[in-house]
This record gives C-alpha cells, sequence and structure tokens, in this order.
C-alpha cells in the first residue's frame, strides 16, 4: 500500500516510487519515514508485505469463500487485475530472517532497508476464487466487471452503513481506492538476494489450512 500501482508488465519494486492510493496506505509511508529518520541511531529494517491470509483471517479468506459459494466474483473494470499474496508463516518467516540478517536503512536513502515479500506468484481474481472454490467443492466462478463508480459508491455505503451499527466495515471507501488503482503486486527478488527468502505455502495449502480453521474453528 506503501508503493503505488506497478507499472504494466512487472511487479513493483523497492525502488518505485512512494504514491499511496489510500489513506491506510500514507499512514504506512508515514511510519516508514517516522523510522527513517532514527535509523541512524537504531538499526532499522522495513518489510512491505502484500495480501497476507491464513488461519484466522477475518477479512481476505471469507471473501474468497464468499465469491466461490455463490460462485460470482466481482472484478473493477476496465482492466483486468493481478495480486500478490503471502501466507501468514512466510510472513513470520519473512520478518524474522529480514530483521537478521536484512539490510538496515539509511537516514537519507528512501529505498535502504526495505523489503518486500510475497509468494513470487501474481494471481488474477478469476485465479484465487476458482482455487478457493476447487477446495470447497464449489464450481467455476463467473466474474463480472463492475465499473470503478459503482466500486466506490459500495465502499461509501458500506461505511456508513458500519457507522450507524457503531462498528468498522471491512469494506469503506478507502479500501475501495484500493481496489481500483490497479493490480498490487510486488516482486521479492531483493529478499531473496539479501537472505535467500522464498515462500514456503502455496496458496492452495495455505487456502486449505485457512478454511479448515473458518469452518471447524
Amino acid at each position: 500500500s506503501v508503493a503505488p500501482t506497478p507499472p504494466p508488465g512487472r511487479p513493483r519494486r523497492e525502488e518505485d516510487r512512494a504514491g499511496p492510493v489510500s489513506w491506510y496506505g500514507a499512514s504506512k509511508l508515514a511510519g516508514e519515514q517516522a523510522a527513517r529518520r532514527f535509523a541512524g541511531q537504531v538499526p532499522t529494517v522495513m518489510v512491505r508485505p502484500p495480501i497476507v491470509y491464513g488461519p484466522l483471517d477475518v477479512a481476505f479468506v471469507p471473501s474468497l469463500a464468499a465469491m466461490a459459494r455463490t460462485r460470482v466474483a466481482v472484478r473493477p473494470c476496465p482492466a483486468a487485475r493481478v495480486y500478490s499474496v503471502l501466507h501468514v508463516d512466510d510472513l513470520c518467516a519473512g520478518l524474522i530472517a529480514a530483521g537478521l540478517h536484512g539490510r538496515t536503512a539509511g537516514p537519507g536513502d528512501s529505498h535502504s532497508g526495505v523489503y518486500q515479500l510475497s509468494d513470487g506468484v501474481e494471481y488474477t481474481l478469476a485465479d484465487l476464487v476458482r482455487t478457493a472454490g476447487a477446495l470447497l467443492g464449489c464450481g467455476r466462478p463467473l466474474v463480472l466487471p463492475v465499473p470503478s463508480v459503482v466500486v466506490r459508491a459500495a465502499g461509501m455505503v458500506s461505511e456508513a452503513a458500519g457507522r450507524l451499527r457503531g462498528g468498522v466495515p471491512v469494506f469503506n471507501r478507502d479500501k475501495a481506492r484500493e481496489a481500483v488503482a490497479g493490480s498490487w503486486t510486488a516482486s521479492a527478488d531483493r529478499a531473496y538476494r539479501d537472505f535467500g527468502f522464498r515462500a514456503r505455502v502455496g496458496l492452495e495449502d495455505g487456502l486449505r489450512e485457512a478454511f479448515k480453521e473458518m469452518l471447524h474453528g
């Protein structure tokens, strides 16, 4: 969320210009900037994960399950988007490895000490929902393109409804801005070069475990 959506044809890299499209992303970038100011005094490494999922997930996994069961997936128009994901076990391993073996940030270099993580695969929404559907015993989903203005309106309505109920909705205006911004992919090449990071949990195995926890937990 810190970096902008990547140029067409490649995942985003750590050296790409920062350009958050949501308040959530802006808060993450502000946190990095604050940490970097003290990087000369405290060794600092920053990690940018993609979509993280696993047991007890309350957002991504339930959403995939709902789309798989209804066999309908909504994709913002106009272009097909691709996404990077990472199982929570791989995130934890990456955080530890980055802290122990990553190169620390420099106060004057906005790209140093930053590592992106992913499982190395780019998925379309259809890929994600089809994998979920196969694990849940559902049929192939119908992927419906929806105008971006509808996605933004849905975010506003969801946020307003959440306020009336006194809760915080998973989908809101901020998430809608991220949804219509484009692809969300990340290259983990730097993490591999510097400390040998490789994701160990594939999407199918990770979702199988997450669904088991969701259904029987």
